[in-house]
């Protein structure tokens, strides 16, 4: 592969590049495929071939042929937990998703001691977190009412390491589901199909951003209606609204939204954004996109990869730290419901925006993360 300053085109989709052959999505999608294409015999070898590989050097090198097979398929992880707790191999977390009791209780009894160093006592932490359970939730509250001696040396409290693996919890100690229970991806449609589809990525409003004079876009609308959608427990049509300029640099705005269709900008969290650089022309990129809702439902974890691409429900795939906002009016954590990786609806655009809401309160945040 050449690289070049003359534009070329994609040779499987059309993309514009400046290298021969075909572009990083187009490679994501190839290698997506060949994961589905897999029979369950194919799949059951290449899990001993993780395994092997981990008790034989004592680390993970297939990292990402685990982590597609995981977001793919969503293969049991059961043996690979047993084989990588007996090499102590804790990296990544997801490893231990499908861990048996026996080795989520031995995990449990080595973060409860006080003299393990603090980067082992986190990594225990997200593993934890990635299988979950009752056990785990006590184990948890435990931690947090009683720290260690290594909580000191981490940044976080186990709450923080718990919506890594999909919940949280209260004061109280009452269990909280961070994400919903089911996603489905954005597909390549038509802008005629892009008409009629449940999930649109970026539509414009009449308003503009009084901070920087952008013009204020509806970020996703979500119909709820549709039964593919049940699962989020919406009723109509909800709108993320925001100033696509100003998202990129805060940490994140939030909007009021009633389930017909409105939804209000409220302050969001402090940015010094005074100039439109996102202009009309950006504008018209976003809400030109043919992205639709995709027909059946995918693996939670579908979309949390580096060309994961945009879903509704499920993993998010964050860039940097989970990051999910507390609810500006009741105080909970929010709950993760959708993603958008942004160069696939703007050219040249890095990063992902995450959509989260808090039902109770009918407020969503919309924040953005980039390396």
């Amino acid at each position: 592969m050449g690289i070049t300053r003359e534009a070329k085109k994609c040779r499987q989709c059309g993309r514009e590049i400046y290298f021969d052959g075909i572009c990083v999505s187009c490679q994501a999608e190839n290698e997506r495929n060949e994961i589905l294409a897999l029979t369950k015999d194919e799949i059951a070898v290449k899990i001993r071939q993780i395994c092997d590989e981990i008790t034989n050097n004592g680390e993970l090198g297939e990292e990402d042929l685990f982590r597609k097979l995981l977001n793919y398929r969503d293969i049991d992880t059961s043996k690979i937990a047993e084989a990588a707790f007996g090499q102590e191999v804790f990296y990544p977390c997801e490893l231990y998703k499908d861990a048996p009791d026996d080795v989520v209780k031995a995990m449990i009894e080595m973060v409860m001691q006080d003299d393990i160093e603090p980067d082992l006592a986190g990594n225990l932490l997200l593993c934890l977190a990635a299988h979950g359970g009752e056990d785990v939730l006590r184990a948890f509250l435990e931690l947090e009412r009683q720290p260690r001696k290594w909580r000191k040396q981490l940044y976080a409290d186990p709450s923080f390491y718990a919506v890594y693996g999909g919940w949280s919890y209260d004061e109280n100690g009452a269990f909280i589901k961070t994400i919903f229970d089911k996603c489905y991806p954005m597909v390549k449609g038509t802008l005629d199909e892009k008409k009629y589809s449940p999930v649109k990525i970026g539509t414009k409003t009449d308003e503009t951003c009084p901070e920087c004079g952008c013009r204020i876009v509806n970020l996703m609308e979500i119909d709820g209606r549709d039964s593919r959608l049940d699962f989020l427990g919406i009723n109509g049509v909800i709108k993320a609204k925001c100033c696509p300029n100003c998202i990129e640099y805060s940490d994140g705005v939030f909007c009021r939204y009633t389930e017909d269709g409105e939804s209000e900008i409220m302050n969001g969290e402090d940015n010094s954004v005074t100039e439109d650089c996102f202009k009309e022309e950006g504008i018209e990129e976003l809400t030109s996109n043919s992205y639709v809702l995709g027909d059946s439902p995918v693996p939670l974890r579908y979309a949390a990869d580096w060309e994961g691409g945009s879903s509704v429900g499920g993993f998010a795939f964050w860039i940097q730290d989970c990051e999910m906002k507390h609810c500006p009016e009741c105080g909970k954590p929010m709950k993760y419901l959708a993603q958008i990786q942004w160069d696939t609806v703007l050219e040249g655009m890095e990063g992902n925006a995450y959509i989260e809401i808090c039902k109770d309160c009918r407020i969503i945040a919309i924040l953005h993360q980039q390396t």
